[in-house]
């Protein structure tokens, strides 16, 4: 009976506003800083022609620019409208669609070349629960800006309800997504790019089950081909995400998961499953895991969203901005605060936990 009230709750924490609609506005592209990012959907259209929660069958691969309000400041999430001004809110200024795979596939080859061969990668992002499509699009907008990262932005964009009461609804479709997100991972390998997945929340899972079924066919490929993963936040059950891991055997290296122990909606999350979450923290059943703990939780007081701390707290950004996920973790950049990690201790067969500080930093977490 408790999950009446918690429900309830949630739903006061989020706006219930439809997330559905992403005009595009040409005339932002003399207003805003465009952002362009790749995309890849197994969204249905609605009858007006715009991404919705519906499932498809196939996969849409897309390329969006994204106008960003001129005034805007690093760590403020997205805000958007279904008439959009573009001096207030991000917009999609263009967004052509691939006419199939091949040729999204021969587009992203052409875009690598114009980068430094270091930077030749697609950092691609799949997001998680209550977004709508054009959530995701500009979230990764945001990411590549804020951030100054390097290569290209991709969005795999799963078909969620993009609403507070469809959790069990979205759950199922990043299930469903399984098996699209894993033919865009073979796709991206065909461009050449270093590929590096950044899963949030119930993305976590979907990029966990996809990684998971790609060992079933292809034992060792996700390591051998994948250059790095990052979870953060994830909605996962910590002894189900146990098992995912076992069954893959050889995680992609680095393997990052940001954690915070004030994060709200993962602490619902627990009460409603009725079992740990694993962004809440490390736990004693994965310290034989090959896997870097980041706790965030100190920065918590300063972002606006204790789900998203890492994209949503301007001194967090501050701190890690330029850095790709493989180079957060090596000596390349040194404005990263990640650098002193050493390689020696992200290649070691157990789990590390370090704690980013305001006041100290970086330290390992005892």
């Amino acid at each position: 009976m408790r999950a009446i009230p918690l429900i309830f709750a949630l739903s006061l924490l989020m706006a219930c506003t439809d997330r559905t609609p992403a005009p595009l506005v040409p005339e932002a592209a003399n207003i805003g800083d465009i952002v362009p990012v790749y995309v890849a959907t197994n969204r249905a259209r609605n009858d007006v022609g715009y991404f919705s929660d519906k499932r498809a069958s196939s996969t849409t691969f897309l390329l969006s620019d994204v106008s960003m309000p001129p005034e805007r400041k690093e760590g403020e999430a997205p805000i958007y409208s279904a008439k959009p001004n573009p001096n207030k809110h991000f917009a999609l200024v263009t967004q052509k669609q691939f006419s199939g795979e091949q040729a999204f596939v021969q587009d992203i080859r052409r875009q690598l070349t114009t980068h430094p061969a270091a930077q030749r990668e697609v950092v691609l992002y799949v997001h998680g629960y209550f977004n709508g499509y054009a959530d995701t699009v500009f979230r990764v907008a945001q990411m590549k800006s804020d951030f100054d990262m390097p290569g290209l932005p991709m969005v795999f964009s799963w078909p969620s309800a993009g609403h507070p009461a469809g959790y069990t609804y979205d759950r199922e479709s990043a299930l469903f997504a399984r098996d699209a997100l894993e033919q865009t991972l073979y796709l991206l390998h065909q461009t050449g790019a270093k590929i590096q997945i950044v899963g949030h929340s119930m993305g976590g899972l979907l990029v966990m089950e996809t990684l998971r079924q790609i060992e079933i066919a292809k034992p060792g490929w996700s390591n051998a081909n994948i250059d790095g993963v990052a979870m953060i936040s994830p909605d996962i059950s910590v002894d189900v995400f146990h098992e995912q891991a076992a069954r893959i055997k050889k995680l992609p290296s680095p393997f990052l998961v940001v954690t915070s122990e004030h994060d709200r909606a993962l602490l619902l999350s627990s009460r409603l499953n009725n079992h740990e979450r694993l962004g809440l923290g490390s736990d004693e059943s994965l310290a034989d895991l090959p896997i870097t703990f980041l706790d965030v939780s100190d920065f918590s007081k300063d972002s606006g969203n204790s789900h998203f701390v890492i994209l949503e707290s301007p001194a967090l950004i501050a701190m890690l901005e330029g850095a790709s996920l493989h180079s957060a973790f090596t000596k390349d950049r040194s404005r990263s605060m990640m650098d002193r990690i050493s390689e020696t201790q992200l290649s070691a067969s157990k789990a590390v936990v370090y704690e980013l500080s305001p006041e100290e930093a970086l330290r390992v977490k005892k």
